[in-house]
């Protein structure tokens, strides 16, 4: 997994993160070794066995804020069924589905908006 975490201490001055590893060792880390208060955009695309335990330790370490907003990709091919289940019946997100195509053919795909309602 490859996460870029993007903070600004004054409002102006931009600093950027590249972590990579194990999605279950960094995201427990954020807040203590990273000085993350919450994520405001989280763009899920990574092993799709992980969606949705990561959306469930990303709530775990209150890493998500009223607001934020989860977008996950390839969840019908090669799919994420876990994670669709389990955001789509989750009543602490509000979901829309984005149909699309699997990059450079015509296999059908979709993307996952999911906003965290608090």
């Amino acid at each position: 997994m490859f996460l870029m975490v993007c903070n600004s201490s004054d409002g102006f001055a931009l600093q950027v993160k590249l972590l990579e590893g194990p999605s279950e060792v960094i995201i427990p880390q954020l807040k203590k070794k990273y000085e993350v208060d919450t994520l405001d955009f989280v763009f899920v695309d990574h092993w799709k066995d992980r969606y949705a335990p990561d959306t469930i330790l990303l709530q775990e370490c209150s890493l998500l804020r009223k607001g934020s907003v989860l977008l996950a990709d390839n969840i019908i091919f090669p799919g994420a069924p876990e994670f669709v289940k389990y955001i789509r019946n989750n009543p602490r997100f509000q979901c829309s589905t984005y149909p699309s195509h699997l990059e450079y053919m015509k296999v059908q795909d979709a993307m996952e908006k999911a906003v965290f309602l608090g």
